[in-house]
């Protein structure tokens, strides 16, 4: 954490703990420290810093799923569907543009939406 952001791990205790780096080994002992940084948060700074996909905490994936299952119901229901191919979905940090493209085939679609549920 401290090679990879150091900025963002010092903004990071002060803005969830109220701890001040520079007291680290003074009034606030080394081990406590440490565990507090590795216990931080999913929506501290420093998680994005060491892997992109953790920008986005467990909130803002599932609204963009939402998302992106209303709009592609919606589109379903369009001309354009008969084209198959789907490219609304909202670009996840992390993940290629090309990997949130569905493939849709009318006819599977429709055998797929009028199975039993089980």
């Amino acid at each position: 954490m401290m090679e990879a952001a150091p900025d963002a791990l010092r903004a990071d205790l002060q803005r969830f703990y109220g701890l001040d780096m520079d007291e680290i080994g003074h009034t606030v002992r080394v081990r406590r420290a440490a565990d507090l940084a590795a216990n931080l948060p999913e929506d501290a700074l420093t998680w994005g810093r060491i892997d992109e996909r953790a920008t986005w905490g467990t909130a803002k994936h599932l609204l963009a799923t939402i998302a992106d299952n209303t709009g592609f119901l919606a589109w379903t229901k369009t001309k354009a569907a008969k084209q198959g191919e789907w490219r609304g979905a909202i670009e996840r940090p992390g993940f290629p543009r090309t990997a949130n493209v569905q493939k849709l085939d009318p006819d599977n679609m429709l055998r797929i939406l009028r199975m039993p549920r089980t």
